[in-house]
């Protein structure tokens, strides 16, 4: 079946609607807002534990995803009544703003900061702030350069590794790659992608294009278009945390056949390419992070807060999505960028919940 009567699978974005519930208040845009915590409009609930929660780059998928986890799990029986997240995003991925926005946090009074950091060191300021009052600060969804930040995030260099070694194992005689990098300047992409070149390099492959997929399918569709054009006789492709739709859509829109992929953004539509290019020979492993990290931090720090003690750094296995267990995950009735991995092992987060502040 040729691509364009395949199922819808469209590849841009998501639009995103997010809306505030009992426990969870909501602010977008301008990160320099002053919070405020939510349950109505009298200020919040005094016993409960306020939790303030900075997103950047809001809009993406898998970000958004978390931050529905982080939601639910903040509105299950167990947390609603103990705790309440106010949430700040940026639609950028601007470390200055980040670090204005924990400032305002602080102001704010909250008991402890959850961020998933825009750079390994622009929040500085804030945490040395957050530090000196008490306030504990934990990194969620990628690392941060700090003893003074706990860490609960997915071990995003393994990620990069364990798809690099499994493209090499599955690469034929051409040894040519493609390699499109996610977000520069992110630390998560900034920290994985030079072991990942290292690894396919030292593993005999040659890189003979290279690009960014900005974590977005389009952008990895378009961008491994353009790299065909003057490599059209490649033996596979790398392209971090993003591209088991677009690469492949690229590869099937010029005529050209498919060679080994690693992607990984873990998009319903992922697993979904995998089962529906099965016939024609598509191969591609699919290693993402659970976006679920996110309310796996806000767990930790409710622990936190309640006098556990946590481990300071806590680094989660990815999951792995490839052409053998892909019909295991493809949801044909959801959107291509529907995200998999919205639970976290212990949260018992469901999918109906998910939906339910995440539109897309």
């Amino acid at each position: 079946m040729h691509a364009s009567s395949r199922r819808n699978r469209v590849l841009r974005t998501a639009a995103v609607a997010t809306a505030a519930f009992s426990s969870v208040a909501l602010l977008v845009g301008c990160s320099s807002a002053p919070a405020e915590p939510a349950g109505g409009g009298d200020g919040g609930d005094s016993d409960k534990f306020v939790i303030g929660f900075q997103q950047p780059l809001g809009g993406q998928s898998w970000r958004e995803t978390g931050l529905a986890a982080l939601q639910a799990l903040a509105n299950q029986p167990e947390y609603v009544d103990k705790v309440e997240v106010v949430i700040v995003r940026t639609n950028d991925n601007d470390a200055a703003a980040q670090n204005s926005a924990m400032q305002n946090l602080i102001a704010q009074g909250v008991d402890a900061i959850l961020f998933d950091p825009a750079s390994s060191s622009g929040a500085d300021a804030a945490i040395a702030q957050a530090t000196a009052q008490g306030i504990p600060v934990l990194a969620t969804g990628g690392p941060y350069d700090s003893e003074d930040v706990y860490v609960v995030s997915t071990d995003w260099g393994n990620a990069g590794t364990i798809g690099a070694e499994w493209l090499l194992e599955n690469l034929g005689d051409d040894k040519n790659l493609l390699v499109l990098e996610g977000a520069a300047g992110v630390p998560l992409n900034d920290g994985t992608m030079p072991g990942v070149i290292e690894t396919l390099e030292g593993g005999g492959a040659t890189i003979v294009g290279q690009s960014t997929n900005g974590w977005n399918e389009a952008t990895a569709q378009e961008a491994t278009a353009s790299l065909l054009r003057s490599n059209p006789d490649v033996g596979g492709v790398y392209s971090f945390l993003t591209g088991l739709q677009g690469v492949p859509e690229a590869f099937a829109a010029a005529g050209i056949p498919f060679v080994p992929v690693v992607g990984g953004s873990g998009y319903n539509g992922e697993a979904c390419t995998l089962v529906d290019y099965a016939d024609q020979g598509l191969t591609g492993n699919s290693v993402f992070g659970q976006p679920a990290i996110y309310a796996k931090g806000l767990e930790q720090a409710v622990l936190l807060l309640e006098g556990t003690e946590i481990e300071r750094e806590q680094y989660y296995p990815p999951l792995e999505i490839t052409q053998d267990n892909a019909a295991e995950f493809c949801l044909p009735d959801e959107a291509p960028n529907f995200q998999l991995g919205y639970n976290f092992p212990g949260l018992d987060i469901t999918a109906e919940e998910i939906k339910q502040y995440f539109q897309g």
